[in-house]
C-alpha cells in the first residue's frame, strides 16, 4: 500500500510541476489556482465525479470526454483544460486529487510557506500554538509557518511535529518504547 502511495505522490509531483512551471510562464498561477481550487470542491462534494476519475473499469474516452465536459461547464482556462486533457489522456486521473493539492505545496513552497503539523496528547492553547510557531520559523529560518495541530490521546504526553518527510517525535509514548527496547538488551 505504502508504494502505491509513493507512486501516486511521484506522479502527482511531476504533472503538478509541469502544471505549475506553465501556469508560471503564462503569468496564469493565481488563476489557475481558483480553477483548482473549483475542481477539488467538485471532486469532494460529489461522489459520482470522483468515481468516474478513479474507477479502472471506465474507458480512457470516457473520462477525458467527462472531465472536460465539468472543465468546460465550469469555465476553466484553456491552459487547465488541455492539462485535464493530457492528464486523461495518459490514463492519470485517478491522481488528480493528489496533482491539485501537489500544485497548491508548489505555490506554498514558492511563497516561503512552510506546512507542519503538530500532534500532541492534549489539546494546544492559542497561547502555545504561537510558540510552537514561532520557534519553529525560527529553527527553519522561516517567517511563514502554516501550523495545524492534531490530539492523540495515545501519544501519553509530549508532542510530535511532522514537516514534509521530517518527523519529530518527543512523545512520551515513543520515550517509553525506547526504554523498553534499551531494557530488555540489558
Amino acid at each position: 500500500m505504502a508504494f502505491v502511495h509513493s507512486v501516486k505522490a511521484e506522479l502527482a509531483a511531476r504533472y503538478s510541476l509541469a502544471l505549475f512551471e506553465l501556469a508560471e510562464e503564462k503569468g496564469q498561477v493565481s488563476a489557475v489556482k481558483k480553477e483548482l481550487l473549483n475542481l477539488k470542491q467538485m471532486i469532494d462534494e460529489s461522489k459520482d465525479f470522483a468515481f468516474v476519475l478513479a474507477c479502472p473499469t471506465i474507458s480512457r474516452r470516457e473520462k477525458q470526454e467527462t472531465v472536460l465536459a465539468v472543465a468546460e461547464k465550469a469555465g476553466f482556462s484553456k491552459l487547465l483544460c488541455d492539462f485535464l486533457g493530457v492528464v486523461a489522456q495518459n490514463n492519470r486521473l485517478f491522481a488528480l486529487p493528489e496533482m491539485v493539492d501537489s500544485f497548491f505545496d508548489l505555490i506554498d513552497e514558492k511563497d516561503g510557506i512552510i506546512k507542519a503539523e503538530v500532534t500532541s496528547a492534549w489539546d494546544v492553547s492559542p497561547e502555545n500554538k504561537e510558540k510552537i510557531t514561532s520557534l519553529l520559523a525560527s529553527a527553519l529560518g522561516k517567517k511563514s509557518i502554516q501550523l495545524s495541530v492534531k490530539k492523540d490521546a495515545s501519544l501519553l504526553g509530549g508532542l510530535t511535529v511532522r514537516i514534509g518527510s521530517l518527523l519529530i517525535d518527543n512523545s512520551l509514548k515513543t520515550k517509553i518504547q525506547q526504554l523498553k527496547t534499551v531494557m530488555k538488551g540489558a
